[in-house]
């Protein structure tokens, strides 16, 4: 069975990598999902947006890539992953920049220009910048205790 698992991990290796992502091929597909903001990312029921709308979208982004000779051949898995990536990524950069970590040091790395984006696309919005008069757990938090002895 170990010569099995070894044949495995060989196949495994010899899988060709795929290059990096361009700066440019991010850009387009920020802008691309922002074009199907709605139907991806809206709320499921309402007219026009179903799984199989979404999921259709997501399909048209794919083909947008894969007919596009200077981008590398990316599978949907690969274009929401990388989305989601772009957007954790902005939101890490923009968190650390908000409350810079103590004791000096290096400054927060600013955002690309996907992330920028991704950034100016959520401003505003609870998802980024929290809900107006809710309860910020990060601030200074007073406990009152009342005591009872019997």
């Amino acid at each position: 069975m170990a010569e099995g698992q070894r044949e495995g991990r060989e196949e495994e290796s010899k899988r060709a990598r795929k290059s990096n992502w361009a700066p440019r091929d991010e850009v387009v597909l920020v802008e691309e999902v922002q074009k199907r903001e709605q139907l991806l990312f809206g709320k499921l029921g309402c007219p026009g947006r179903t799984v199989v709308d979404k999921t259709k979208a997501w399909n048209n982004i794919f083909l947008f890539f894969s007919g596009n000779p200077s981008s590398s051949r990316r599978n949907i898995i690969e274009i929401t992953k990388k989305y989601q990536n772009i957007k954790q990524k902005a939101k890490e950069k923009r968190s650390a920049a908000i409350t810079p970590k103590t004791g000096g040091g290096k400054r927060p790395p600013s955002p690309s220009a996907s992330e920028q984006l991704v950034l100016d696309t959520f401003e505003g919005r609870p998802s980024m910048c929290g809900l107006s008069g809710g309860f910020d757990t990060a601030g200074n938090i007073m406990y009152t205790f009342t005591i009872d002895y019997y």
